[in-house]
């Protein structure tokens, strides 16, 4: 494997980097209602098993994207990927709920290394003709890693135990990164700067000063929040009555992110005709599209219902990303460290606004919850278009 080209080992390490991170962030999502009777919690705390390490990502992306400027991608993304399989290790050990949530926490913070710097190493090493289809494997691996961890850990907890399930991937994924260890090249393409915090916070800054900016991350912390949010719950209404499935069972239900996978292609098609907002709001029109068909509560709308839900923010979330770029005139780098820090965080609090009409409405309460959330996303949308036509107004008059 060493006879592969600097740039192929570059694309599979960063490929390598997000399967491992995502498997170990996304496979308790399955298991939460084991999680809820094993520790014996409530739902809201149950779901803390999963809004904790996106909490973490989301805080370890704006520290490891300015700290790497300064250190360099490669040794940052070894320690912080090694630091959070050691803490997965130690996860089933774990018996007290309280300091499992802060593991948890800790593990999102350390393994936000790849979510953070993936993207900029592949920028500096790889040749622009190869960057964008370098990216593409990139994002199909997050996608795959998540898909392969939530069905393994539901089919491990099933038949072993969660704690067994957790050892399994905690395990393969430390041999997938002994694979990176080996294969990783050194960096010939990066330029240390010196660590501004200063400067950092000051662009932080004037990145929420701009409105239309503002608009975006509210929008997609909404969006976000709503889609990870609906597929905990479902994982809890999908446990108890009338349906009582099994966790493998109900792992298998995650298949409908492959409906996001097809529709991140066909994003950058739509963007070519289209506008990046008008993207937006098609992805959005067909969460909530999704939304209305899940109120039927059979196992079949559901299914399909989730893989629009899944086809409808990935389209989304393409063309949202892109259009943080095209608004922010400067530091494009801190204002894409501000969009992951609001989708993480998104993903992460949404649960607080589900959890009350969870416990009074249950799964219809649910919906009702994500249907306000996308309301305000097509608010967000109007306003987008509104400040936009006013700013240009005012450089014309």
């Amino acid at each position: 494997m060493k006879n592969l080209s600097h740039y192929t080992r570059f694309v599979i390490c960063v490929c390598l980097f997000s399967v491992i991170t995502f498997a170990n962030i996304y496979w308790l999502q399955p298991l939460l209602p084991v999680l809820r009777a094993d520790f014996g919690v409530s739902s809201l705390a149950a779901n803390f098993a999963m809004s904790a390490p996106l909490l973490g990502m989301g805080v370890g992306l704006v520290v490891f994207a300015s700290w790497s400027d300064a250190v360099g991608r490669c040794k940052i993304l070894l320690g912080g990927t090694a630091i959070g399989l050691v803490l997965s290790l130690a996860l089933p050990l774990i018996s007290n709920y309280p300091l499992f949530l802060t593991v948890r926490f800790l593990q999102g913070v350390f393994l936000a290394v790849t979510p953070a710097l993936a993207v900029p190493l592949l920028g500096e090493e790889l040749r622009k003709s190869w960057l964008a289809g370098a990216v593409g494997f990139y994002i199909a691996s997050n996608t795959l890693g998540g898909l392969c961890s939530r069905l393994l850990g539901g089919i491990s907890a099933e038949h072993f135990g969660w704690e067994n399930g957790g050892f399994v991937i905690a395990g393969l994924t430390a041999v997938l990164y002994g694979v990176v260890y080996y294969l990783l090249p050194q960096q010939r393409h990066f330029k240390k700067t010196e660590l501004k915090l200063g400067k950092s916070i000051k662009a932080f800054g004037h990145h929420l000063r701009k409105p239309q900016l503002l608009v975006i991350y509210l929008l997609i912390c909404l969006a976000f929040g709503t889609f990870v949010n609906l597929s905990n719950y479902l994982m809890m209404v999908l446990s108890d009555y009338p349906y009582h499935l099994p966790s493998d069972i109900r792992s298998f239900m995650f298949l409908t992110l492959l409906g996001g996978t097809m529709s991140s292609s066909l994003a950058g098609k739509f963007a070519k005709k289209h506008s990046q907002i008008a993207g937006i709001s098609v992805g959005i029109g067909i969460m909530l599209l999704a939304n209305f068909l899940m109120s039927w509560a059979n196992l079949y709308t559901m299914i399909i219902g989730m893989v629009l839900v899944s086809f409808g923010f990935f389209f989304c979330h393409a063309q949202a990303s892109t259009l943080v770029g095209r608004t922010a005139t400067k530091s494009k780098g801190s204002a894409q460290a501000l969009y992951s820090l609001f989708y993480y965080s998104g993903a992460s609090l949404g649960v607080f606004l589900l959890e009350p009409f969870y416990r009074s409405m249950g799964w219809q309460g649910v919906l009702g919850a994500t249907r306000i959330a996308l309301a305000i996303c097509i608010a967000c949308v109007v306003m987008y278009q509104w400040l936009g036509a006013h700013r240009h107004s005012h450089v014309t008059s």
